[in-house]
C-alpha cells in the first residue's frame, strides 16, 4: 500500500479566491479559508491596555473553523499564506503564524497581486518571509481607530446617549456633509487607480462605491470558465488596477459573468484598452457621492478603501438619510456633529486624518516605529478627551436613548405607538402599557412594490442586524434584497439572493415571469420554503406537546 503523501496548506482570506487557487494548485497542496479575521478587536470594550497593547479574542462565530483550521494545519506538509498583498494581508498573515505556529522568518508568504496560474507559480516558487513593517501599519491604523472610536464613544454615550459612537473616517466624512465645500466638477484621472475606478463606475454604470468594490474583488478573485479558471483583474485595492490579460474581451467570457460582473468588466476593460483621457463630472451642488468623492480628492484624503463601508454606517446609525442620492445630516447626525467639534474638532479633521496616513505609511517603510506612532497620538488625543470627560461634570453617567413616538395610532384603543428594541429587534408597543398590551414589529417602508399583490414592501430588522422583507398587504417575506432596478418583460421587483461563495443571483420577484421559466433560483427558493414549512411544523407540534 502506498504512502499517503502529506500535503502543504494554503490558507486565504476568502472561499472565492480558494476555489480560485484549488484550480492552480495540484493535487500536492491543499487549500482553505479564514473567512478573514480569525481573532480581533472585542467589540464591546477598548481591548488596548495603557500601554497601547492590543487584547485580541477570537471572534464570535469563528470558533469552530479556528479548530478546523488548526487540525489541518497540524497535518501540513508545510503552510504558506496567500492572503492579500497589501497592509491588511500581511497583518492577517501574522496572525496565522502565532495562531498556527508558522515561523515568520521562513519563505512562507505568496503574494498574489493577480490571480492567474503563471502568477501563482511564480509567486509560490518565490515565496517570502513576513513583511512585519507593513503588519505594523495596519496595526497601528487599527489601534488608534479603536481607540478613538471607544473613547470618543464613552463620551458622547454621556453627552448623547448609550450607542452613539463616531470613528476618525467617519467623523470626518459626517463634518464634510454637513459642510460640504464648493465643487463645481469631478475630474477623473487616466490612471485606473481603485477610487478612480469608483468614479467612473458610479458616472457611466450608476453603481455606488460599494457596489463597485464587491463587484471588483469577484473579478480579481477568479472567474471559472468552463474548466479553466483566472481572475480578470489586479488587484483592486493596490494603488493602480491592470487586465491580467488584454487579449481576454468583455464578450468572450460575458456567458461566466453576472450583468453586473459584466458590466464592470467592460469598462474596466475599455478604460485600459482605449486609452482614455481625463473624465470630468459636472456637480450639480447636491450633497451625493459624486460631490464628496471630490471633495475627498481635494482634500488629499485616500479614501477608496473606506467611504462605502463610511457611508453606510452613517446610515445605520441615523447620523445621515440618503434621500434621490442626495445625503443630508439628522437632528442625531448634527448633535453628534456639536458634541465632538467643541473637543475633537482636529481629530475628526481632513489634515489629522492625512498625517496618521502619511505616520502610517512610513512605519510600512520602516522609518517609524508602530508603538511611537500610537503613543504619540494617543497621548494627544488624551488631552482633548479628559477636557471633554470633565465638561460633563463627575456625575456623569451613560444615558438611555428616548423613547420615540411613531406615527402609527394602535387598532386596540387608539393610543399612539412606541418604538421599542427588544430581543428580537426593533418592534412597535402601545404607549397605554401595561393597561393595553398590544405590540407588532416595526416596519420601515421602502420605494418598492410587492410583486405578489402590488402592496408596499418594508424591511425588518432582527436583532444582530439581519434584515428581511415583507408586504404590508399580503403574506410575501423575503431575506433577499430588492433591487433598484425592475424586471424588462413585467416590470416586478429584481431581488437579489446572497450566497456565501459566490456571487448574488438577481432574478425576478413575479414567480409567473417568464423569466423565471427554468431559472435556478426557483429550486433554491422552494428548498427555502420546504425548510421554512419544516420549522413551522416542529413548532406547531412542540406547541400542541406543552399543552
Amino acid at each position: 500500500m502506498a504512502e499517503k503523501i502529506l500535503k502543504s496548506l494554503i490558507l486565504v482570506e476568502s472561499a472565492a479566491k480558494a476555489r480560485t487557487i484549488r484550480k492552480f494548485a495540484g493535487r500536492n497542496y491543499s487549500v482553505m479559508s479564514t473567512d478573514g479575521f480569525l481573532r480581533d478587536l472585542p467589540k464591546s470594550r477598548i481591548g488596548i491596555s495603557d500601554d497601547y497593547q492590543p487584547d485580541y479574542i477570537t471572534i464570535r462565530g469563528q470558533g469552530s473553523l479556528l479548530a478546523e483550521l488548526k487540525r489541518e494545519t497540524l497535518k501540513a506538509r508545510r503552510i504558506f499564506l496567500a492572503t492579500n498583498p497589501d497592509a491588511q494581508g500581511e497583518f492577517l498573515a501574522r496572525q496565522c503564524c502565532e495562531i498556527f505556529g508558522v515561523n515568520p522568518n521562513s519563505h512562507f508568504r505568496i503574494l498574489l497581486d493577480e490571480l492567474t496560474k503563471k502568477n501563482f507559480k511564480a509567486a509560490l516558487a518565490d515565496a517570502k518571509t513576513l513583511d512585519n513593517n507593513l503588519a505594523d501599519a495596519f496595526q497601528a491604523k487599527q489601534l488608534i481607530d479603536k481607540y478613538v472610536s471607544h473613547k470618543v464613544g464613552e463620551y458622547l454615550e454621556r453627552k448623547i446617549w448609550r450607542g452613539v459612537k463616531v470613528g476618525r473616517f467617519r467623523g470626518m466624512l459626517l463634518k464634510l456633509i454637513a459642510n460640504p465645500p464648493a465643487k463645481k466638477s469631478l475630474k477623473i484621472g487616466k490612471i485606473l487607480t481603485p477610487a478612480t475606478l469608483q468614479e467612473i463606475a458610479l458616472k457611466e454604470l450608476n453603481f455606488s462605491a460599494q457596489r463597485t468594490r464587491f463587484i471588483a474583488d469577484q473579478l480579481y478573485e477568479g472567474v471559472i470558465f468552463g474548466s479553466d479558471c483566472a481572475g480578470l483583474i489586479t488587484y483592486p485595492h493596490a494603488k493602480e488596477i491592470f487586465l491580467t490579460s488584454e487579449h481576454r474581451p468583455p464578450e468572450t467570457v460575458q456567458e461566466f459573468l453576472t450583468d453586473y460582473q459584466f458590466k464592470l468588466y467592460n469598462l474596466i476593460y475599455s478604460r485600459l484598452t482605449e486609452k482614455i483621457s481625463v473624465t470630468t463630472i459636472k456637480l450639480d451642488g447636491t450633497t451625493n457621492d459624486a460631490a464628496l468623492m471630490a471633495s475627498l480628492d481635494a482634500l488629499g484624503v485616500n479614501w477608496a478603501d473606506f467611504y462605502s463601508v463610511g457611508i453606510a454606517s452613517l446610515i445605520k446609525r441615523k447620523y445621515i438619510t440618503a434621500e434621490d442620492s442626495v445625503y443630508k445630516v439628522t437632528e442625531l447626525g448634527k448633535r453628534v456633529l456639536d458634541a465632538v467639534e467643541e473637543f475633537f474638532g482636529d481629530v475628526f479633521s481632513a489634515n489629522s486624518y492625512n498625517d496618521i496616513t502619511a505616520q502610517v505609511q512610513e512605519i510600512s517603510a520602516g522609518e517609524l516605529k508602530k508603538i511611537s506612532v500610537i503613543e504619540n497620538y494617543c497621548t494627544k488625543f488624551n488631552g482633548a478627551f479628559n477636557n471633554a470627560m470633565t465638561s460633563l461634570g463627575e456625575d456623569a453617567k451613560p444615558q438611555d436613548e428616548p423613547i420615540v413616538e411613531s406615527d402609527e395610532v394602535c387598532e386596540k384603543c387608539g393610543r399612539k405607538m412606541l418604538i421599542r428594541h427588544g430581543r428580537y429587534g426593533t418592534f412597535l408597543a402601545c404607549s397605554g402599557y401595561p393597561e393595553c398590551k398590544n405590540a407588532k414589529p416595526f416596519l420601515e417602508f421602502i420605494n418598492k412594490k410587492c410583486p405578489k399583490c402590488g402592496g408596499r414592501l418594508a424591511k425588518r430588522k432582527l436583532k444582530g442586524g439581519k434584515i428581511f422583507y415583507c408586504c404590508d398587504s399580503c403574506d410575501f417575506k423575503t431575506w433577499d434584497e430588492p433591487q433598484a432596478m425592475t424586471c424588462k418583460i413585467c416590470g416586478s421587483t429584481i431581488f437579489a439572493h446572497k450566497f456565501k461563495e459566490r456571487a448574488p443571483m438577481f432574478y425576478c420577484g413575479n414567480e409567473n415571469c417568464s423569466t423565471r421559466e427554468n431559472h435556478p433560483m426557483n429550486k433554491i427558493l422552494a428548498e427555502i420554503k420546504k425548510r421554512a414549512d419544516v420549522r413551522k411544523e416542529k413548532l406547531a407540534a412542540k406547541k400542541n406537546g406543552n399543552k
